[in-house]
């Protein structure tokens, strides 16, 4: 839906892993990641953002928010996500 919804979730229920958007309304997946590693309880949380914006600027700004991963929809494979997921997930 948004980021401020999606940060809303984070804090209320319990998740294994967050994919979001990093173009989305009210906050940017980028700023929603920032705001979850803010608090040191989501430190081993996985964070997956899938997007079009593929710079290496871009890739940059996912890393430094604190995702894991950055996957990008130009190049967007699901086996890709499967994989990506099952070793976020095994690893925390």
């Amino acid at each position: 839906e948004n980021g401020e919804v999606g940060l809303q979730k984070v804090r209320s229920q319990e998740f294994d892993i967050v994919l979001s958007d990093v173009e989305m309304p009210k906050m940017s997946g980028l700023e929603m990641t920032a705001n979850i590693r803010q608090n040191s309880q989501y430190d081993r949380l996985p964070i997956v953002l899938i997007t079009t914006l593929a710079s290496t600027e871009d890739k940059q700004r996912g890393k430094e928010a604190g995702a894991n991963a950055y996957l990008t929809k130009g190049d967007f494979d699901q086996q890709l996500l499967f994989q990506t997921l099952g070793q976020l997930i095994t690893n925390n």
